[in-house]
């Protein structure tokens, strides 16, 4: 993960060239047309800026954007890969999860049982298949909500497309990921999930409401 306060060279120049040239926040801001706050939290190594922002930086500053920069791309380039590495093992686990709760609650409709002094209407598999199905959905859309957490958290994209420029290479885009390589199927493969994860809650939701 990039931890507050370990990528800490851009910070440092931006701080040193606005004030060598006796400028504000507001008046890059005013410059490259973003907000005061989001100078200020470049400053303050929350956010970071992208190649775009970092090219009108260059330009105020009369510098490079590698100097902007040094220090920076090689943690990034740890970064990239460690947290690529990270969101694709939840986003895997996230799905496999959801999956295995679909087959539970498939084989607990499917095998016949006592009735349940729980919910009447339902035998003693249904109700462990509802259940399990709901633990394991709920940690599911844990695990994707912490993809989408990071991702926006670390812009890792603002990342790799610096780290790309800085070697002279066009942005990385994924074209070996299977969303990018079969769009179509990615898309359907989601949509059959998200369709078929959806009818269940519900179902399981008008259950356990009409017993």
């Amino acid at each position: 993960m990039i931890a507050k306060g370990r990528v800490v060279e851009l910070k440092e120049h931006l701080k040193e060239h606005r004030n060598r040239l006796g400028l504000s926040q507001e008046d890059v801001a005013e410059r490259i047309f973003v907000s005061r706050q989001t100078i200020s939290n470049w400053e303050t190594d929350r956010t970071y800026p992208d190649v775009q922002s970092l090219l009108l930086l260059s330009e105020i500053f009369g510098t490079s954007i590698d100097e902007l920069v040094k220090g920076d791309v090689a943690t990034m380039e740890k970064a990239i890969e460690n947290d690529w590495k990270t969101m694709s093992r939840l986003t895997v686990a996230a799905w496999a999860l959801v999956g295995v709760g679909l087959v539970c609650v498939t084989v607990g409709f499917a095998v016949p049982t006592a009735p349940s002094s729980l919910m009447p209407k339902c035998t003693e598999s249904e109700v462990l298949g509802i259940v399990l199905f709901l633990a394991l959905w709920v940690l599911g859309c844990i695990l994707l909500g912490m993809v989408e957490s990071m991702k926006k958290k670390y812009d890792l994209v603002t990342y790799r497309d610096i780290v790309a420029y800085s070697r002279g290479e066009e942005p990385v885009r994924d074209n070996e990921a299977f969303g990018r390589k079969h769009p179509v199927a990615s898309a359907g493969l989601k949509m059959g999930v998200s369709a078929v994860s959806g009818f269940v809650v519900a179902y399981v939701v008008l259950k356990l409401i009409l017993g």
